[in-house]
This record gives C-alpha cells, sequence and structure tokens, in this order.
C-alpha cells in the first residue's frame, strides 16, 4: 500500500482571512469582467439597433418623400376637381336665389352685409309704439345673426390642415385669409347685437313715455265692462290704481311685455306674480318699492356671457327683468297738465334695489329644445347672470327645477337675467361611431353619444339628421349644410362642434391635429369601399395618434349579417403615415405593432396598395374624382365633429 498522504497543513486565522480575501477579490475580479463583456455587448447591441433603427427610419423617409410626390400629384388633381364641382355648384345655388328675388343680404357677400348694417344703424330712433313692427325688425336682424353664425360654423367643418411642406405658405396664407373672415363675421355679430340693445332701449323710452296713456286705456276698458253691466263702478280717479300688464306680439326669438304698479293702490302691495299667458312666462313682483315699470324681456341667444372659453353655455334663450323708473304723474295747474318727459338719447333710469326674499321666475322653454326623458335636473342647472362679475350664478337659486320637462321655475335671489345652463362637454365623449356608405354617394353615421344614439345621412354638399324626435322636426329629414345643421343641433342644446379646449374639460387625450386631417381625408375616400368603426384603443395607449377599424363593405350594406373580428383592420395615423396595427378591441392590452410584413406609408391608399391588402375595384373607388363633393363632405362631418379624436370606448 502507498503511504498515506500528509494531512493538509492547518492554516491559521491569519491565513484563513488572507485567503478568503484572495477569493473574494479574484470573484470580483470575474465578476468585473463579465460585467464588462456583457456592457461591450449591450452597448454593440445597442450601436446596433441604433444604426437599424436610423436604416429604417431613413428607408421610410426616403419611401415616405417618394409616395408623397405622387401623393401631392393626386391631391392637386383632386382639389382641381373639386374647385371646378363647387363653382357649378355656386352658380347653380346663385341662379336660384335670383329667382327667388329675395331681399334678404347674401352673408357670404360683404358688401350685402355691410349695406344691411348701415341701413339698420341709420334706421330713425323708435319716437312711436309700434312695437310690434320693430320686434319683427330685430327678427330679421336675428335671421341675419344666426345665417352668420352657419357660415362660421361651415367654414369651421371645411377648414384644412396641409401638411405638406412645400405649401406652407399657401397654408399660412389661407389661415390667415380664414381668420380675417371669422375676426370679421364677429365684429358684424356684435354690430348687429349693438343695433339690437339701442332699438330695445328705444322701445324701454317709449313704454316709460307713454305708461299714461296704457293706463288710460285700461281704464277705459274697465269703464266700458262697467257700463255693460260688469260689477263695480270706476271713477276718474281710480285710473292710477289699476295694474297694466301688456304683452306685444312674441317672435321667434322676443318675447316683450311690460307690467305697471299704480302709485296709490289702496290694497298694498301684489302678493301673486304676473302672468304673461302670451309670453308663457311669470314673473314675482318686488313689495319694497312702487309707482315702477317691470319689463320683460325674452330672447332666445344669450347676449350677456364674454366671449371666451367656459365648461357651461345658456341653451333655451334667457329671460331679463328690469324695473324701470316712471315718470312722476302729471299734475294740473289752473288749466294745464304738466308732465315730465325723457330725452330720447337718455338712458331710461332702472330701479336698484334689495330683495328681500327670494324672486321668483317662470319661463317656457322653445320647443326646439332637446331635453331626454324630460329628466336629468343634475346637468341642468337654472342660473342669474351677475353683471359685475360677467358670470353665470347658481348659488342662492332655490327651488329650480323643469316643470314637465319643458317649463323653467326657479326662484333667485337677485335681479337680472336668468338662463338654463348647460355643460359643454354633456354628448361627448362619443361613445362610439359607425360610418358606412349605403351607395355610391349616400353613407350613413351613426353617433352613439353620452346621452343618446344619433343618425345622419350624407349625401353630395349635404347631411340630414335621421331622428324623430318632435325637438328636431324643423330641420330633421332635411338636406342642409353640414355646418347649418350642426348648428341647429347646437341651438337645440346637443353640442356636436367640440373645441380644443374641450379635450381637457372631458378628460379626453388630445390627439394631433395633424393626424386627425390626414385620417379624415384617407377615411373620406375609404368610405365608398369600407365599412369605418371606432377602435377601443383611440383613447388609451395610443396616446396622440388615431386609430380606427375598417372592413371592406363592397356590397354597401348598412350592418353585416356576419361579422368576425379576423375581417377588420386596426388602423393608425400618426401626422405624415399611417399603418395597421395588430391591436384588436378583444385584446386586454392594445398591440402597436404593425401587422407582419407591414410598413408605414403615406396615406391609407398606397398601404393597401402595397401590401395588397384589398381589390383593384376598391382601390379604384378611393380615387375616382366623380364623387369629390361627396368626398369632401365627408371631411366636414369628422372635421366638425372631431369624430376621430373625440371618441373613447370602454
Amino acid at each position: 500500500m502507498p503511504p498515506k498522504a500528509p494531512p493538509p497543513k492547518k492554516l491559521t486565522k491569519k491565513e484563513l482571512k488572507e485567503k478568503a480575501e484572495q477569493e473574494k477579490k479574484e470573484r470580483e475580479e470575474q465578476e468585473r469582467i463579465r460585467k464588462e463583456a456583457e456592457e461591450k455587448q449591450r452597448q454593440e447591441e445597442e450601436r446596433l439597433r441604433k444604426l437599424e433603427e436610423e436604416r429604417l427610419a431613413a428607408e421610410e423617409k426616403a419611401r415616405l418623400q417618394e409616395e408623397e410626390i405622387e401623393n401631392e400629384v393626386q391631391r392637386s388633381v383632386f382639389k382641381e376637381n373639386l374647385d371646378n364641382a363647387k363653382k357649378v355648384a355656386r352658380a347653380n345655388d346663385d341662379w336660384d336665389k335670383f329667382l327667388l328675388c329675395s331681399i334678404k343680404p347674401d352673408i357670404t357677400q360683404e358688401a350685402q352685409l355691410t349695406t344691411f348694417i348701415t341701413m339698420q344703424k341709420e334706421q330713425k330712433i323708435v319716437t312711436e309704439l309700434k312695437v310690434a313692427e320693430e320686434l319683427q325688425k330685430l327678427q330679421q336682424a336675428e335671421n341675419i345673426e344666426r345665417d352668420i353664425h352657419r357660415f362660421l360654423t361651415q367654414l369651421k367643418a371645411e377648414r384644412k390642415l396641409q401638411q405638406n411642406q412645400q405649401q406652407l405658405q399657401q397654408q399660412q396664407q389661407q389661415q390667415i385669409f380664414q381668420n380675417d373672415t371669422v375676426a370679421r363675421n364677429k365684429m358684424y355679430i356684435r354690430q348687429i347685437r349693438e343695433i339690437m340693445i339701442k332699438k330695445l332701449e328705444e322701445i324701454n323710452t317709449q313704454m316709460v313715455l307713454n305708461a299714461e296713456l296704457f293706463i288710460d286705456e285700461k281704464f277705459a276698458e274697465l269703464t266700458k265692462k262697467a257700463n255693460e253691466g260688469a260689477k263695480g263702478t270706476f271713477k276718474l280717479d281710480d285710473k292710477t290704481k289699476q295694474e297694466v300688464i301688456k304683452t306685444f306680439p312674441p317672435t321667434e326669438d322676443f318675447k316683450y311685455g311690460i307690467f305697471i304698479y299704480p302709485s296709490n293702490k289702496p290694497s298694498g302691495y301684489r302678493h301673486k306674480p304676473n302672468e304673461y299667458p302670451e309670453l308663457q312666462l311669470a314673473v314675482d313682483v318686488p313689495r319694497s318699492i312702487s309707482l315702477f315699470l317691470q319689463k320683460i324681456l325674452w330672447t332666445s341667444f344669450d347676449n350677456y356671457s364674454p366671449d371666451v372659453y367656459n365648461k357651461f353655455r345658456i341653451v333655451g334663450g334667457v329671460l331679463d327683468i328690469e324695473y324701470l323708473q316712471m315718470l312722476p304723474p302729471p299734475k294740473k295747474v289752473n288749466t294745464w297738465t304738466l308732465k315730465s318727459n325723457y330725452e330720447l338719447k337718455e338712458t331710461v333710469k332702472r330701479l336698484a334695489f334689495e330683495l328681500p326674499a327670494a324672486f321668483k321666475v317662470s319661463y317656457q322653454l322653445p320647443s326646439y329644445i332637446w331635453i331626454p326623458n324630460k329628466e336629468n335636473q343634475k346637468i341642468w342647472r337654472v342660473a342669474f347672470f351677475d353683471r359685475v362679475t360677467e358670470q353665470w350664478i347658481t348659488d342662492g337659486v332655490e327651488d329650480a327645477k323643469l316643470d314637465k320637462g319643458t317649463n323653467i321655475v326657479a326662484s333667485v335671489p337677485k335681479l337680472g337675467p336668468v338662463g338654463l345652463l348647460q355643460e359643454r362637454c354633456l354628448d361627448y365623449p362619443y361613445k362610439s361611431f359607425k360610418l358606412r356608405c349605403v351607395g355610391n354617394e349616400k353613407a350613413i353615421l351613426d353617433i352613439q353619444g353620452a346621452r343618446d344614439l344619433f343618425k345622419f345621412e350624407i349625401g353630395p354638399g349635404y347631411i340630414q339628421l335621421l331622428k324623430k324626435d318632435p325637438e328636431f322636426q324643423h330641420f330633421a329629414y332635411k338636406k342642409l349644410l353640414v355646418g347649418a345643421l350642426f348648428y341647429e343641433l347646437y341651438r337645440s342644446g346637443v353640442n356636436f362642434i367640440p373645441v380644443i379646449e374641450d379635450a381637457q374639460s372631458a378628460n379626453i387625450i388630445q390627439k394631433d391635429e395633424g393626424a386627425e386631417e390626414l385620417a379624415l381625408n384617407d377615411l373620406s375616400e375609404a368610405v365608398r369601399g369600407f365599412y369605418i368603426e371606432s377602435s377601443r384603443w383611440n383613447n388609451s395607449d395610443t396616446g396622440p395618434q388615431i386609430v380606427v377599424k375598417l372592413k371592406e363593405n363592397p356590397e354597401f350594406d348598412e350592418e353585416f349579417a356576419e361579422n368576425q373580428e379576423k375581417d377588420w383592420k386596426t388602423i393608425k395615423w400618426w401626422n405624415n403615415k399611417c399603418a395597421i396595427i395588430q391591436a384588436r378591441d378583444s385584446h386586454q392590452k392594445c398591440n402597436q405593432a404593425l401587422l407582419p410584413d407591414t410598413e408605414t406609408h403615406c396615406n391609407l391608399e398606397v398601404l393597401l396598395k402595397m401590401h395588397s391588402l384589398t381589390t383593384q375595384e376598391t382601390l379604384a373607388k378611393m380615387k375616382d374624382l366623380h364623387y369629390v363633393i361627396f368626398i369632401e363632405t365627408i371631411q366636414q362631418v369628422l372635421r366638425i365633429t372631431k369624430l376621430l379624436s373625440f371618441t373613447v370606448r370602454d
């Protein structure tokens, strides 16, 4: 047997410590070497990744630039055909207006509009009691003002953002022109409103000057009734004790009436409200003053709110209550009767006083104000306008309600204008939308708003609302310009005209306007070949980009008998390109990876063509220039409603 190996030498504590330290240094050195190798590998991979990204970005840039050249040619051809089609349509409209021989000014013609305003300014001061006639003139002016609002809404629908750098100067010039047009028309609106205020003040003056005449008329009426056998007798002095309520024939946008409280009525203050049945309103009488004239004015528009963005707006008009100081009663001196008078240039004196208690008002909403289910009081609040702070205030308003859904009833703490306050963002974010063609030049659009479903028919140069609610009967099922229809909806209390500031108010991710414009241009061309729906992921991880779903619709189906998710394509738009992504509405997370074997392209038509994702027949439909007016109308609808950026699906 070989000799046994000697046992290992037992290390001292010092040696053990030195050995442990040496092993630790070796491990640390190995770890350092490993990390350095990994870092070098990571840096190399990062370098290669960046190089690959730069290569892909350069390829994408070159590809998009090349595609954009061809795309620019197509845009120019489209614009030329659109301009020619518009010239023909405009010539037909001008001829129709000529045949109608209308004296109403065309608000698109600045000369006619300025002439109308000048003529209104030069009208004689109201010096006679022709109130009904003056209210009709005010109504004519308001009709013109509404035409201007429709025109401005249409202008907003037609606004276009040019993304091509070569057209930047043209874009700036167009934007300056449009801004000037908007500013100029807003100035005309202000001028018309100033004329209205002046005329209403002249009417107020005549009411005060002729208060005695109204009292005499009332006294004569009561005397006649007494002579015909009515109970009671009347003396000459009794005419100063009779209350007088006088109203004038209301127009669509104006209601005017007065109440005269006698100077020495023996029965004391009135304890019941003044009712104006012809005007469908009632107002309390203050008990702290006597010898006054109560003026009631209802206008369908809000002439009080400052022209700045606000989360709320007034719908259903404004009821303004004022108390005008009457002239001292006539005095008889010998054979003379002395009467006080106002200079017509002098403003009628208003009576200012504190209300001892809440002041009750009631008025009927216009028949066109839409209140679904006649309920949900939380979104409708009665407010009064504070002329000092220039704000609508709801604090202190008591017992506010919509009686039977159409009648405003409330008690306000201060005298002044009263209106129904509504949230601007009441109908959006939209829950979903569907856009599809049911004919070559006929599309159906469903917008599922926050409150209700709205369906529209869109054709070349027109849109019509397909909804039978009685509030919309004056414009539903009628072919209107895009701006005109959505302005009428806005007047009815349905706001489908969002502004940028609404995104924050409605908790919506702010979308890139360039991406939205590119998407709506593509979709307006695709609608004749594809069924278009909102995507669940449009307001999520996709951020400022636009995401929409498409499915081929060669048969112009309004609804699909079979509807499988695999047949849909999810398209994502940036401000200069688009792509097909793998996201599905049924997924738990938004998969933004591109569809395999696809890449980004300058627009939807090129994307589908380059990857053979649709038929040649469908591609031909997308570029058919016979339908340029129809295509532009689709663009206007998508632009004015901002469907592509204000739709949020759960």
